[in-house]
């Protein structure tokens, strides 16, 4: 039976935090295949300082270069109108094998929206949803449907990395792999000062 990971977000930008929960998320749960999706629209965060889509997936093709296990889909930025996961996974499982077992990885920052998704009974149906622990973030009500993932708590996010970028600096390899701290300054992502970084 193939286990196949989804891994679900705004990725804006993908930096070493969630490639180190995919590694360690791939190995916990046995994961043949691990499939980022960049969200396109997403309904619960909304789009504000959102980059475009099709520098998102570029980046994350470039932080995944290495790994023939992960792989990155763009069902979500190539589709109109807000994304919702639930439609997401209908259509990417008619292309799974039928008795493929399916893990949605989500942050544990995001677990309190979890119950407003649109099709949230259908997903738990489909799949089994994976926590990664997110710092600061604490599991609230238990749920046995949830797996708890045991991982490492990674110390780096997005907002960090932007904030950086739009401070004029250029975040280290620690937070931000090289190629992809490259293509942030060459496309001056986040912040005109952009082009001023990792001078």
């Amino acid at each position: 039976m193939m286990r196949i990971g989804l891994y679900g977000g705004c990725f804006n930008p993908v930096h070493t935090g969630h490639l180190a929960a995919a590694l360690a998320a791939r190995d916990s749960l046995r994961l043949d295949r691990l499939i980022f999706i960049p969200s396109g629209n997403p309904p619960l965060k909304g789009n504000a300082g959102l980059a475009d889509g099709a520098h998102r997936l570029a980046m994350l093709d470039m932080a995944i270069a290495d790994d023939p296990c992960m792989e990155v889909s763009p069902i979500e930025i190539h589709r109109d109108g807000p994304s919702f996961t639930v439609e997401t996974v209908e259509t990417l499982r008619r292309d799974f094998p039928a008795d493929a077992d399916l893990f949605f990885l989500l942050g544990e920052d995001c677990l309190d929206r979890l119950p407003h998704w649109k099709g949230i009974e259908a997903l738990h149906a489909m799949l089994r949803f994976a926590i990664l622990p997110r710092p600061g973030a604490g599991i609230g009500k238990r749920d046995d449907r949830l797996i708890l993932l045991d991982l490492p708590k990674v110390d780096a996010s997005s907002t960090q990395v932007r904030a950086m970028f739009a401070a004029g600096q250029c975040p280290p390899a620690s937070l931000l792999p090289s190629a992809v701290a490259d293509y942030i300054q060459r496309n001056a992502l986040y912040t005109s000062q952009a082009e001023r970084a990792c001078a």
